[in-house]
């Protein structure tokens, strides 16, 4: 077994402090076994690393990094801790800087890009990116954002998908401008009583190049988006509300995309 340095009393102090004041660091905090591997994959680095000797046994994920790595106490590891089942594992990662240069990516064709515009719950940005993840979405670029990309809530429910998917933080007339460029076709979802909307499933959406706009529940889509758009396609409701939450929503949407594109007669 690797060696592993034990923190002092008063290292654990400022530990906690920097902790629960994390706009003090520059990084952000990934806990869980499977999160701090995407973490890994996605090629972000780890600051500091701490273990609960009594929860973590996943010894061989951390060999490479013995020299930032330390043991804490399960007490101290429950003050730190988010959640529960999150395996004894608590890092601090290096901040990397979310890329704008989306102008200089090329679309091939089959591209499906994500665009989430001003969606604030990070417990939906997460979910949405694990299945962005699931469904195989090439471009993921978020525009009006409201909260920090490495919230904990969105490294939790997306698993840690939010460090190896392709994402871009960028403004609204620059996505449009370089969608224009690749002759993407743009489709807005929402708007239930919209005038130009129609069914999900009796609109035709295998384009070679697409890209599908959601907005967040409160608000929606910015108008912006729903001048641009080529379609706008709503789930059909059969009860008594109106909507869904935005991840579900999503899921819906993307997977009926992917159906027409991969299994349509």
């Amino acid at each position: 077994m690797i060696k592993i340095q034990s923190l002092q009393n008063t290292k654990i102090k400022d530990l906690i402090k920097v902790y629960k004041n994390k706009n003090s660091i520059n990084g952000f905090i990934v806990e869980g076994i499977k999160e701090f591997d995407m973490a890994i994959k996605g090629n972000f680095s780890p600051k500091k690393i701490f273990i609960c000797k009594k929860i973590f046994h996943e010894y061989n994920m951390i060999e490479s990094y013995h020299s930032i790595t330390f043991l804490i106490s399960l007490e101290i590891f429950k003050k730190l801790a988010y959640r529960e089942n999150s395996g004894g594992i608590i890092a601090f990662f290096k901040e990397k800087f979310i890329s704008n240069q989306l102008k200089n990516e090329k679309i091939i064709n089959d591209s499906l890009i994500l665009i989430l515009d001003g969606i604030e719950k990070p417990g939906n940005i997460g979910a949405i990116l694990r299945i962005a993840d699931a469904t195989g979405i090439h471009f993921i670029i978020l525009c009006n954002m409201k909260t920090y990309i490495y919230n904990s809530n969105i490294i939790r429910c997306s698993l840690g998908s939010v460090f190896t998917r392709k994402i871009f933080i960028e403004k609204i007339e620059s996505v449009f401008l370089w969608l224009k460029k690749n002759k993407v076709k743009i489709v807005s979802t929402g708007f239930y009583h919209h005038k130009k909307a129609k069914n999900l499933y009796r609109t035709k959406l295998n384009y070679s190049k697409l890209a599908v706009v959601f907005g967040s529940e409160n608000k929606g889509i910015s108008n912006f988006w729903l001048k641009k758009s080529k379609k706008i396609i709503t789930i059909p409701m059969f009860g008594s509300v109106d909507s869904l939450n935005v991840s579900h929503a999503m899921s819906v949407i993307i997977y009926e995309i992917v159906r027409q594109r991969n299994y349509s007669t």
